[in-house]
């Protein structure tokens, strides 16, 4: 079983609370209990109806966006993974001082002179 990804504080992200819609009669209408959260470094945001306390939802809405963070980090570190790789099999040649050809290893005359 994964390990709960590492929650962030709650100084780098900006809870909105709003009125949820759909089915729910004229509870939906009076109470405030959606929350949205959105992490501000990111940008990454998660939006949260679902419980009818607007605390749960915002328990909610962490565990989410925590989720989501660690899905992007792992993306991220994939990414420069195969970056790094791919650089594996891009050789560059460079300017030798000397050369050597042949199965003795004669040194060859300098091109350059």
């Amino acid at each position: 079983m994964p390990d709960m990804p590492e929650m962030p504080s709650e100084s780098e992200i900006e809870f909105q609370t709003c009125r949820s819609g759909g089915k729910g009669g004229q509870h939906v209408n009076k109470t405030e209990s959606t929350v949205r959260a959105t992490h501000k470094a990111s940008g990454i945001s998660v939006r949260v109806e679902s419980e009818r306390s607007q605390h749960a939802n915002k328990k909610l809405a962490l565990t989410l966006l925590a989720q989501k963070l660690a899905e992007h980090h792992a993306g991220q570190a994939d990414d420069y993974a195969r970056a790094q790789h791919s650089q594996l099999y891009q050789v560059e040649r460079g300017n030798p001082k000397r050369t050597f050809v042949g199965t003795e290893f004669k040194e060859k005359p300098d091109a350059k002179s």
